[in-house]
């Protein structure tokens, strides 16, 4: 395809994602909501688990590390969560660094399960600290306002979260040309001989995975401001992290549109079978989830933006670059 019916077709996407919420109602602005904001998290997780090839199943406890830190901030001390989210941020990103130091070295499905570990340890230290915290009961967010990032109207969030995934988008763009991000890659398909032009492998995956972290806790900033609460049982738990990394790699891990792709699929799909099925089938996201992840891996290993690609090349003639 070429380079300017690329950019015809992203900013007819553009025009219809900024005059959609004129011509809908607030259910589905809100599922529009959950979507940007699902696809930014799945864009950040590809950071490690795509560009970096370890597959993170803890990324949970980035998000409640992110929502906990901003939210302390503005209850405890008035600091404005547009501040807040930095510090979140760096939090998130000291604590990527922390599970890259101590796990980054174990392999395959032992890599998963420390990251699991970890984010249930992030869970009982939300539980426990309840002078901090306030435990099982959580933070409400009372503070509101813009200057919050407290919103009366879903309109608002809508936009907010729509330039947080662009803002995703075209920072994994810069990263995937990036002299860090190519040796990330090049770490990802073959270690030994990444190490042997000069890549120092452990210290780039550590690198790799606090970058991921990091993004994952200023998404949680966001998420709270959303929600207006935060609660360990809500922010962390094994099935937003599972979330996290499906949507990217049924949408296309590796990519700076794949995490989008498989938010806007699976998050309304998801809303949607739960708002008929959830109280009679528990664990339905999960279920979903688990079927779609098997039918891509078998069917489509590239993830659906990767077979929509060469569709696009094939009909629209186009044998230039990627997209």
């Amino acid at each position: 395809m070429k380079l300017s019916r690329k950019l015809v077709i992203a900013v007819i996407l553009f025009i219809v994602a900024m005059i959609l919420p004129f011509f809908t109602n607030e259910f589905v602005i809100s599922m529009f909501v959950q979507a940007y904001f699902w696809a930014f998290l799945a864009l950040s997780w590809d950071v490690i688990g795509g560009y970096g090839g370890q597959f993170s199943l803890g990324h949970a406890a980035f998000v409640g590390i992110g929502a906990y830190t901003s939210t302390i901030l503005l209850e405890s001390y008035g600091i404005s969560p547009w501040i807040g989210m930095w510090a979140a941020g760096v939090l998130a990103g000291l604590a990527g660094a922390f599970v890259g130091f101590t796990s980054l070295k174990l392999r395959g499905p032992f890599f998963a399960l420390a990251t699991i570990a970890f984010a249930e340890l992030v869970r009982l230290f939300l539980l426990y600290f309840k002078d901090v915290t306030r435990g099982p009961l959580g933070i409400l967010i009372t503070q509101t306002g813009p200057q919050n990032m407290v919103f009366e109207e879903q309109f608002y969030y809508y936009y907010l979260m729509f330039a947080l995934m662009i803002a995703g988008i075209v920072f994994l763009r810069w990263f995937e040309n990036s002299k860090f991000g190519i040796g990330l890659v090049a770490l990802r398909e073959d270690e030994e001989a990444a190490e042997g032009v000069g890549i120092n492998v452990y210290r780039t995956k550590i690198i790799g995975a606090t970058i991921s972290a990091f993004l994952t806790g200023i998404g949680g900033t966001f998420y709270a401001q959303w929600l207006h609460y935060v609660r360990p049982d809500v922010l962390v738990k094994l099935d937003y992290s599972t979330q996290i990394a499906a949507i990217d790699v049924v949408g296309g891990a590796s990519s700076p549109y794949g995490g989008v792709i498989g938010s806007l699929i699976l998050v309304p799909l998801s809303l949607y079978l739960n708002s008929i099925f959830g109280g009679m089938i528990a664990g339905l996201s999960l279920i979903l989830y688990g079927i779609v992840l098997l039918v891509v891996v078998v069917l489509v290993p590239g993830g659906i933006y990767e077979l929509l690609r060469k569709r696009l090349r094939k009909y629209m003639g186009g044998g230039g670059q990627s997209a």
